[in-house]
């Protein structure tokens, strides 16, 4: 430690260089690398990952990105904006697949139903989701400035 004191007191007259500046200087330089690689890496990042919401069967969806995958998926209502629960209890009855739907019910709207999607259950009507928003992403066309 002491070399260390004695290189920079060195340094600085030698340079006629402030001790305080000859200190602050390298840990200055330290936080701009590590705020250029953050920054660079940010604008690096793939743009779709900031695509975080859609527009699909006439409800609001939003999602989260987890590298490559799709987390957090969930509907709102496109009036009130509040969280849709899923009715799928039909598909537990029914046998036939063209039959079955799910039901999106907005609790804020006088339990009206906002959307639904035929074929299956939540499971079903999920995927299909991320198969949209997946597709979008494929083919580039999708909106990372979409206002719902």
């Amino acid at each position: 430690m002491e070399k260390i004191k004695s290189y920079i007191s060195e340094l600085g007259q030698a340079y006629n260089i402030p001790e305080a500046l000859v200190v602050a200087a390298p840990i200055f330089l330290l936080f701009i690398a590590i705020f250029l690689t953050f920054l660079a890496v940010k604008l690096l990042e793939p743009k779709y990952r900031l695509y975080k919401q859609d527009s699909f069967y006439n409800l609001i969806w939003k999602w989260k990105w987890k590298k490559d995958e799709i987390v957090d998926l969930w509907c709102y209502c496109p009036t009130c904006k509040s969280m849709l629960y899923v009715d799928d209890e039909n598909c537990k009855t029914t046998a036939t697949l063209g039959d079955k739907i799910t039901f999106f019910i907005c609790h804020e709207c006088n339990e009206s139903e906002k959307g639904r999607i035929r074929g299956g259950d939540r499971r079903f009507a999920f995927s299909v989701i991320k198969r949209e928003i997946l597709g979008k992403v494929r083919n580039k066309t999708f909106d990372i400035y979409l206002d719902l």
